[in-house]
């Protein structure tokens, strides 16, 4: 635990000195220097973890009841503690970069200080062996995330953004709150592990909170209305963290607190199964309509979570059905799944962040030609696209593989309810691979590849050398893991024996061993069609035209498809459940003038579940709220009589289903 405790103290040593000397050039690169220190230590400590398998344990007395200042650093926190460590040492130095042409993001130093914090906090949070210092560190990880998504808090948007978030993550907190009530409530300690097996409750109802607790982080449907607008909202180094680390936190709660409760029912694999499936369609669905870069990229998260879901409800099914092979794929598959998501998104988010930051727009029709110019941010970008697209030969193709071979046996293993339901799973799972590969084939068209399309794209000035770096050091695990997946799986194993002690780590392994050879035949395609193009033109030099150029004789930028005309023929067949809103204005030429005005379209898709749900709902409690207002008085004596009957209801909620059990 002493790597650890570094880690812990380089991180908010930083955050106090970043803050104490925000208004000097310095701070962001004291900051930064922190959040990078802090990082290589927090690694070791989860790689040595990873590697011996033998949990740390750290604790010191707590002035609070039955709790005690406690962590516990075992191979399930490891897992999730190297992408804090990893992905949030590398975005820090690409925040540097990022925040001295950022127009609106205020102070640097106070930004870092806020990002360490945030850095801080997730590590406790997996560390936690006390679920009070848990949920402590929880809310800091929420509200410093808060502080960093409303930087930009002049505009309307940012800050509409920021509150549904808190409003979102305040409700999950809730939730969580009343789950670790219920679970402490035959205990006479807070430690986490031993909390199994002493509530009073039945366990299915400790499942659904957990589920909206920890669901509502990790941004799965239809808990996840907060997550596109937040991260789109906040700056690039901070969107790639959140997307590609925060999020994991509440799959660690999930893997965490579900063991605790018992043996899982059956019909709970199923739910994460169907909320999977709704997930990882609907997210890459909407991903598809979207023009700005970074909400298309937080939708993508949205679908990436729901594969994750997925994979966490058959390896629960798997273990409630009795099949370690079965439960060792899914658990296995989640954690490597979430792996390989936070290398490949976090490359995109630094990517397109710095495409966008050069453009002075995230939309994506005003982007275009960075492929040849930005070459060194364009390879990674491609890289984690096709990875993301899950292209065989590259990272997030290992872990749907795995997931892919865990739902296609336990369909031909199982039968009745279960095979039904995995075959189902198979399928749905199929129908958003491709949407994937549509989606970002149209990302790095649009984006990367033609003629530039505004003024601002061919002049965007050449990141700095910082912020290449960082796309560079990302998108480097895309390649390695895929080229040695059952290697990384075996040291995942640790972890799945954790959470998953009858599981069968060696049944995932060994289906994982032949992948390794799809990498080489990756590379050998590649080499061969580059030596036929070499060829080609040394037989004779072939004719060259603008990309999309048509046959016209003088093409302009504008004659290039667009985002929303490229995606248009799935956008069309999906438009029962997308809703697109088509906005145009055409007036024809009037008396005055023989020409007619300048004409606009364009399309919007907002979130139906948020616009259709969530919006009118909060609304009514707004009103509803307003109305409470006569209630309130000036008197110090009302106010404690509504207190004293609010601690009265809550005592008799908690000790009803003590009463009822006796």
């Amino acid at each position: 635990m002493i790597a650890f405790g570094i880690a812990v103290a380089c991180w908010l040593a930083s955050a106090i000195g970043a803050l104490l000397f925000r208004d000097r050039p310095f701070s962001a690169t004291l900051g930064a220097a922190g959040a990078v220190v802090g990082g290589l230590a927090a690694a070791l400590s989860a790689l040595a973890t990873l590697a011996s398998g033998a949990p740390e344990t750290w604790s010191r007395p707590w002035s609070l009841p039955g709790g005690a200042l406690g962590l516990r650093l075992d191979p399930l926190a490891a897992v999730f503690l190297l992408p804090v460590a990893t992905v949030g040492a590398v975005c820090a130095v690409y925040g540097v970069a990022y925040l001295r042409r950022h127009a609106h993001g205020g102070s640097p130093g106070a930004s870092f200080a806020t990002y360490n914090l945030l850095l801080a906090s997730m590590a406790v949070v997996v560390a936690a062996n006390d679920v009070l210092l848990l949920l402590i560190a929880w809310e800091l990880m929420t509200l410093s995330s808060w502080l960093l998504v409303v930087s930009d808090h002049e505009k309307r948007t940012v800050r509409t953004a920021g509150l549904q978030y808190l409003f979102a993550a305040h409700l999950a907190t809730a939730a969580l709150l009343l789950l670790t009530i219920l679970l402490a409530t035959g205990s006479d300690t807070f430690e986490i592990a031993a909390l199994s097996g002493t509530a009073s409750v039945p366990s299915g109802y400790l499942f659904v909170l957990a589920l909206v607790g920890f669901g509502t982080k990790a941004g799965i449907v239809p808990l996840h209305v907060w997550l596109p607008d937040a991260h789109a909202a906040a700056p690039s180094h901070v969107s790639a963290l959140m997307s590609a680390v925060m999020v994991t936190m509440g799959f660690y709660g999930l893997a965490r607190f579900v063991p605790l409760l018992g043996t899982p029912a059956p019909w709970w694999g199923y739910v994460l199964l169907f909320l999977g499936a709704a997930s990882s369609i609907g997210g890459i669905l909407f991903a598809l309509a979207q023009r700005d870069v970074k909400r298309v990229l937080a939708y993508s998260t949205v679908e990436n979570m729901g594969i994750a879901a997925i994979a966490l409800g058959l390896g629960l099914l798997g273990t409630s059905l009795g099949h370690p092979g079965i439960a060792a794929m899914g658990w296995t598959a989640m954690l490597l799944h979430l792996w390989n998501h936070a290398a490949a998104k976090s490359t995109l988010f630094l990517g397109f962040g710095a495409i966008a930051q050069g453009v002075g727009s995230r939309d994506l029709d005003r982007m275009g030609g960075f492929m040849r110019r930005w070459a060194l941010i364009g390879v990674p970008l491609v890289l984690g696209s096709s990875a993301l697209a899950s292209l065989p030969g590259l990272n997030v193709f290992t872990s749907e593989w795995l997931l892919l071979r865990g739902l296609l046996r336990g369909g031909t293993d199982w039968s009745g309810v279960a095979q039904g339901t995995l075959l189902g799973t198979l399928t749905m799972l199929g129908f958003a691979g491709g949407l994937a590969v549509a989606c970002f084939a149209r990302l790095v068209g649009i984006a990367l590849l033609g003629t530039a399309r505004t003024v601002e794209a061919a002049r965007a000035p050449q990141p700095s050398w910082a912020m290449r770096a960082s796309v560079l050091a990302l998108a480097t695990p895309c390649v390695f893991i895929a080229i040695a997946p059952a290697a990384v799986a075996s040291g995942l194993g640790g972890a799945v024996a954790w959470v998953a002690p009858a599981a069968d780590v060696d049944v995932a392994v060994g289906a994982l061993r032949p992948l390794a050879l799809l990498p080489i035949l990756l590379v050998a395609i590649t080499a061969a069609l580059f030596a036929l193009k070499v060829n080609a033109r040394r037989r004779g030099q072939p004719d060259q035209a603008e990309t999309w150029g048509c046959g016209y004789a003088s093409p302009t930028p504008a004659m290039q498809y667009t985002s929303t005309s490229f995606g248009q023929p799935l956008t069309q067949i999906m438009q029962p459940v997308l809703h697109t809103e088509v906005r145009s204005e055409f007036n024809g030429p009037s008396g005055r003038a023989p020409w007619s005005p300048p004409a606009r379209w364009g399309t919007h898709t907002p979130d139906r579940i948020l616009a259709g749900f969530y919006g009118p709902l909060f609304r009514a409690l707004g009103r509803g709220a307003s109305r409470l207002r006569a209630f309130q008085g000036p008197r110090v004596t009302v106010s404690l009589l509504y207190i004293a009957l609010t601690v009265v209801a809550l005592l008799a909620l908690l000790f009803l289903p003590v009463a009822g059990a006796s």
